[in-house]
């Protein structure tokens, strides 16, 4: 009985010493990690931030199917093939139908007594065109039912209480303008401040035939006071936006498993962005991109290679969100491949704190133990469940079920700091911040590390 007394203690013994020098391998490459990405004389040091500045600076823009997209992805391919991963390649997406911004325009006649130009940006995909008319403002899609607008303008001038509230004025706003008869749209600005520049994006296009155009939240304002003292507006909008065939690709990398090869961890964002600026597309989402891209860097510069795939990726068109785009190619392509968790970073840069989680219960669970228990030193540690999904990874997810993770960062609850900026020519190098960045890298490569690297099978549901 003693002797068996004896072998049971020496095994939970061993078991004990085991899991702790697992443990301290885990912490130590976290903590070389961090090293390695904060010391001022590694070559990683800022690396994400001057990556960046260098394809910002470079190519400008990169709209979805764009000579400067196309060269952009050709010149990281060519980059990340000196890296030295298991494997580097592009997916093409076939034939796909673009939009290119032509001249455009909107001009205030009245009730100035010349006419004056105010800073707009045409959303999306508007058809072309030239309209002058009275303009009506509404605050509500509510408000529009009861207010005749025929023939006339219509300017949202909506309360700002978020993005996703706000959003629904610029997808759907034009459509039920025109239902209600009006022969033009002007929303505000989807921010709660625009500094005066006015931010584009994706509206339901296919419904629509008059132009349809952002302004500034102070113009909208303007207006909005210029009619409640009574005043008419008088404003002419001209658009001149054009469709047209080409094709782009998605960029992947990959480090092959050493022993669950088969089971993959995803990570990227998407690498088009909108064209307001010289610079759009640094925040979003070219800091996200080379953010994991760095991640994946620095595990292979260490010479780190974990139990199961990580595979990078920069998705194509996610901004004009088209059924063929390279999140739901992918989805369509890869879906018969086992995929453990799809990260992406896709809403800002500032310094991160945690993740969020969208997946079943003892997958939330393990990403919470894995979090708490090796990532406070980074402070990363804080882990927010039903709060993972982002619309890249998402396509996964929906033809999947994969679980899916994203990176929570400093800012407040309706990521004003973020929206400020969101697809407009604000969206430069100048937001941007080396350290942040430098965080990122460290907090996607180390949760990425700890899940592909778990000893255990990982819970997808």
């Amino acid at each position: 009985m003693k002797i068996i007394i004896f072998l049971v203690l020496l095994l939970n013994i061993n078991g004990y010493m085991l899991r702790n020098k697992k443990d301290q391998i885990k912490q130590q490459v976290i903590q070389q990690i961090r090293e390695t990405i904060k010391n001022p004389y590694s070559p990683l040091y800022h690396s994400s931030y001057n990556r960046l500045a260098y394809y910002v600076d470079t190519f400008g823009p990169r709209m979805w199917g764009s000579e400067d997209m196309a060269d952009s992805v050709d010149a990281l391919v060519e980059e990340i093939q000196t890296y030295g991963f298991d494997k580097v390649w592009k997916e093409n997406l076939g034939d796909i139908t673009s939009w290119k911004r032509g001249e455009e325009s909107v001009t205030l006649f009245e009730p100035r007594q010349y006419p004056q130009k105010l800073n707009m940006i045409g959303l999306g995909w508007s058809p072309a065109g030239t309209v002058k008319a009275e303009v009506e403002v509404v605050h509500s899609f509510e408000e529009l039912k009861n207010i005749n607008v025929q023939g006339k303008i219509v300017c949202f001038n909506y309360e700002w209480k978020g993005y996703s509230s706000g959003v629904q004025f610029r997808t759907n706003g034009p459509k039920l303008a025109e239902e209600a008869g009006a022969i033009g749209t002007i929303i505000r600005s989807v921010a709660s401040v625009s500094i005066s520049s006015p931010h584009t994006g994706m509206t339901n296009y296919q419904n629509i035939k008059y132009p349809a155009v952002a302004i500034t939240v102070e113009d909208a304002d303007m207006i909005d006071r210029m009619r409640q003292r009574g005043q008419k507006v008088v404003i002419e909008i001209k658009t001149s936006g054009q469709q047209y065939k080409t094709t782009s690709d998605n960029i992947l990398a990959e480090i092959r498993g050493s022993k669950y090869p088969d089971e993959i961890l995803l990570m990227g964002g998407h690498w088009d962005s909108w064209d307001v600026g010289s610079q759009t597309g640094a925040n979003d989402d070219g800091a996200g991109v080379l953010e994991c891209l760095e991640a994946l860097k620095v595990l292979k510069y260490l010479g780190i290679r974990p139990k199961r795939t990580i595979r990078f990726i920069a998705w194509s068109g996610e901004e004009m969100g088209m059924a063929n785009n390279g999140a739901q190619h992918y989805a369509k392509t890869h879906s018969q491949e086992n995929h453990i968790v799809a990260f992406e970073s896709d809403l800002g840069s500032t310094k991160p704190y945690g993740f969020g989680v969208t997946a079943g219960e003892k997958f939330t669970q393990l990403v919470t133990y894995l979090a708490q228990e090796y990532l406070t030193g980074i402070g990363a540690e804080k882990i927010y469940p039903n709060a993972g999904s982002q619309a890249d990874s998402g396509a996964l997810r929906t033809v999947t079920g994969t679980p899916v993770m994203n990176n929570k960062i400093v800012d407040n609850d309706t990521h004003d700091f973020y929206f400020t900026y969101h697809h407009t020519a604000g969206d430069s190098m100048w937001m941007m911040n080396a350290d942040d960045m430098d965080d990122n890298v460290i907090a996607i490569a180390s949760i990425m590390y700890l899940i592909a690297d778990h000893d255990d099978p990982i819970p997808k549901n």
